[in-house]
């Protein structure tokens, strides 16, 4: 009996140890987002500011004083995304550091580095994780819900030019074709682009041209590793 009582209340002391431990990791979980969230709303203030109410303040200025890697600012209509991008040496950087450069596993929104810095490519890419709390890419998903209107715009600001893009593909994959940023003719593009159109698991019904320049964006999905969302648009103003 004793030996049975012993053992009942290490069973005990065990079972509220990792009671204490969990919570203790789940509210620590809860305040990196907070804090990392608080960073970024910051951000949006600094490039609101600068960017309304007859501020003469430049925002790319003010931004890129923070990050030299700073190169725009996305938007996309029917999500929570409102974010600057960045855009680094590679595509490792960005997955665990904010835009300050600090550690964090929330990470940035980025451009892929194979992208040129100074002009818009024929193929852009844009990373950003898929967090818990919806935050960065973790809306970008809406995208693929049939209340999200065909007729939502991505925009994004580009080294002081705004660019808008409309949509006309969004699926899940784990085939990283879409990666593709250099084509050998403008051929080539279009049938590329083409072909993600017929992958898409929403009809948007948008002509594509031969002569589109288009944007991804990406993120990974919380079912399978190596699975990730796949929106494409093409550019529609700003060229």
């Amino acid at each position: 009996m004793v030996i049975k009582a012993f053992f009942l209340r290490l069973i005990l002391m065990v079972s509220v140890i990792g009671i204490i431990y969990s919570t203790f990791s789940i509210y620590s979980y809860i305040q990196e987002y907070r804090v990392s969230a608080k960073k970024y709303d910051e951000l949006k203030t600094v490039y609101d500011q600068s960017n309304h109410n007859g501020n003469e303040k430049d925002p790319y200025q003010e931004l890129r004083r923070l990050n030299e890697d700073f190169v725009g600012w996305l938007t996309v209509d029917g999500t929570d995304i409102e974010y600057p991008v960045v855009l680094g040496e590679d595509n490792d950087f960005y997955l665990n550091h904010n835009f300050y450069k600090e550690a964090d596993k929330v990470g940035a929104i980025f451009m892929d580095y194979r992208n040129p810095r100074n002009q818009l490519d024929d193929h852009t890419i844009i990373y950003g994780h898929n967090t818990n709390d919806g935050s960065m890419f973790g809306s970008l998903s809406n995208v693929l819900e049939s209340e999200f209107s065909k007729d939502n715009r991505i925009t994004l600001d580009f080294q002081n030019k705004t660019y808008e893009w409309e949509i006309f593909s969004a699926y899940v994959t784990r085939n990283p074709e879409w990666m593709q940023v250099d084509f050998e003719s403008t051929q080539d593009q279009s049938l590329f682009m083409r072909e993600l159109t017929k992958k898409s698991d929403v009809n948007f019904a948008k002509e594509i041209k031969k002569e589109d320049q288009f944007l991804t964006l990406a993120t990974c999905t919380s079912r399978v590793r190596d699975e990730r969302v796949v929106v494409h648009a093409r550019l529609i103003e700003g060229e």
